[in-house]
């Protein structure tokens, strides 16, 4: 079996990136015990510097064989990330994974992150969930009043939540009561410092599937201001 003629070259051929030891360390690699091999997964607009720029190529546009080998392995799903090829790769390499890339695909979608945290027994506000599925009509009942909504039968007072189901919809409404001058709170991916905005519309919206939950008020909380969660 042929020896690497480098740190940087594996004896399979692919290329491996090394955390750990200094490049200018003499020691060899066998006496390097810290050192991993890991890979940095990133999207176009993640990459800065112009290997990270390669390597996100070669993630997007490459065959998983022809990905960096690794043998510790962290992967977070954003949009655009190929996480089917992830999974793939990680069947193909068998590295030691961080973190579960199966689960990705449920936390992609509210309704099973709110399944398994229920699961989990872990406390989340009072909910419903609105599926415009026409295959599931027994789920899609909205009755809307000046401060209150009414889903498959559960009431919710203004101030509540409306969240698409999508996880990478962040466009999370917070409905504000008459008696607060109504209107809404409309939360999006920041974009500057700015990370929500004011509406004075107070009807909740009428196509798409979404999670309505209370409101749960905090201490700092001011209309400015206001954050939303998962």
């Amino acid at each position: 079996m042929s020896v690497p003629s480098s740190p940087g070259e594996s004896q399979r051929g692919a290329p491996r990136f090394f955390v750990g030891c200094e490049d200018d360390e003499s020691e060899s690699l066998d006496d390097c015990s810290m050192r991993t091999d890991m890979e940095l997964y990133e999207d176009d607009e993640e990459a800065d510097s112009p290997p990270e720029r390669q390597i996100a190529d070669v993630i997007l546009n490459e065959p998983v064989d022809n990905w960096p080998l690794c043998d510790c392995l962290i992967s977070f799903h954003s949009k655009g990330f190929p996480l089917d090829k992830a999974v793939s790769y990680a069947k193909l390499r068998n590295p030691l994974l961080i973190n579960d890339l199966n689960m990705q695909y449920f936390i992609q979608d509210r309704r099973e992150v709110y399944r398994i945290l229920q699961e989990e027994g872990i406390d989340l506000p009072r909910y419903a969930v609105l599926n415009r599925d026409p295959d599931k009509p027994d789920e899609c009942n909205l009755v809307e009043g000046e401060d209150h909504v009414e889903v498959n039968g559960e009431i919710f007072q203004k101030p509540f939540v409306e969240k698409p189901v999508c996880a990478e919809d962040h466009n999370v409404y917070i409905y504000y009561p008459t008696s607060a001058g109504g209107g809404s709170q409309r939360l999006f991916r920041k974009i500057g410092s700015r990370s929500s905005v004011y509406s004075p519309e107070s009807c909740v919206r009428k196509t798409g599937s979404y999670i309505y939950e209370e409101f749960m008020p905090h201490r700092r909380h001011r209309r400015e201001g206001v954050h939303g969660g998962a």
